[in-house]
């Protein structure tokens, strides 16, 4: 009597893992992309903010001396404002950018289906069978990003319908 872990994987094994492997790519593309945006923009805050710092304590001495105390305050408020809210937009409408699409099933993905069933095959004739071990762990995760495809696809389809 032969275990589940000693089945060796079918077809549609190796069609869905050659497939999660290219979704698990698209993830970390888009992953590393918001990190890299982050930490730059994080960088970039920091430069900006030392260098308004210093101009703007320039400007409100020269407002100081030319205009009083409470013009001063009240132009240098105001200057902060404006600049809080041209950051916001800035940053959302970076965050907003446009995401890769999903990768479909390709071709490419039929042939690691057909090499994994040649595999298969080739290997139902030795004696090492342990050479076939499904590994439970991948497949429990394969069957989960394809189950968050199927109901992101579908809650995508749905809030188009709505709007």
């Amino acid at each position: 009597m032969s275990s589940h872990s000693q089945i060796p994987p079918g077809p549609i094994n190796g069609f869905l893992q050659s497939w999660a492997g290219d979704l698990k790519g698209w993830t970390t593309g888009i992953i590393i992309r918001y990190a890299v945006a982050v930490a730059l923009l994080l960088v970039a805050t920091a430069g900006l903010v030392g260098a308004i710092a210093v101009g703007i304590s320039a400007l409100f001495h020269w407002l100081e001396i030319n205009y009083g105390l409470n013009t001063a305050y009240a132009a240098v408020a105001g200057l902060l404002v404006v600049l809080a809210l041209l950051s916001a937009g800035i940053g959302i409408l970076l965050l907003k950018g446009k995401l890769p699409p999903i990768p479909r099933p390709k071709r490419h993905h039929s042939k690691a289906a057909g090499q994994s069933l040649a595999a298969r095959a080739m290997l139902a004739t030795t004696s090492n069978k342990g050479l076939l071990k499904t590994d439970a762990a991948t497949e429990i995760m394969i069957g989960l990003a394809a189950a968050c495809l199927v109901g992101w696809l579908a809650a995508s389809r749905l809030g188009r319908s709505v709007k």
